[in-house]
């Protein structure tokens, strides 16, 4: 059986390698991301307090995909989307080059992201169905949920169900 596509983000990558869970959810799924999102984890002030280090050789040794970007794509998402510029690159990324290659609303696939602004933007491309907490990931992978590590918040399922019945009671979809 093959495994699930799920889609990542930054804020994802970044909190599965400070949790140590990286490794549970690449076995179980197929982690893929784009090229924006790699380098944004990759990257940062080393001294800046709570920086997460990731490892690069383990990040893209166990990422099943890393897609790059057209110009283009992210040009005719930003033309047809002009409300979501303020999108953090990463995200604005990840959205244009799943919306270039027809994956939204898939039900095939899964989107994961802690972004408030992603997600929205995920109900307004009627992608919502697809969206899961990294919890939720961890869980399905047999992941431990007494780990020394907590996931913060809002990488929970809890977090995501919470903000997604907002927008659906807000007349969202």
């Amino acid at each position: 059986m093959a495994k699930q596509r799920v889609f990542v983000d930054t804020n994802i990558i970044l909190e599965a390698f400070r949790t140590g869970c990286w490794s549970t959810i690449t076995t179980r799924f197929s982690i893929e991301t784009v090229d924006k999102c790699v380098e944004e984890a990759l990257t940062g002030d080393p001294d800046e307090p709570g920086r997460v280090d990731v490892d690069p050789e383990n990040l893209r040794a166990q990422l099943s995909g890393r897609h790059q970007v057209s110009d283009l794509a992210l040009a005719r998402f930003a033309l047809a989307h002009p409300e979501w510029a303020g999108l953090d690159d990463g995200e604005r990324h990840l959205l244009a080059w799943l919306k270039d290659m027809g994956l939204l609303g898939n039900a095939m696939i899964a989107i994961s992201t802690a972004d408030r602004a992603a997600v929205t933007s995920a109900f307004a491309l009627e992608c919502n169905d697809s969206l899961i907490s990294l919890e939720e990931l961890v869980a399905t992978a047999g992941g431990n949920k007494s780990s020394a590590i907590p996931l913060r918040h809002h990488f929970s399922k809890q977090w995501l169900s919470q903000l997604k019945t907002d927008f659906l009671l807000k007349g969202m979809r």
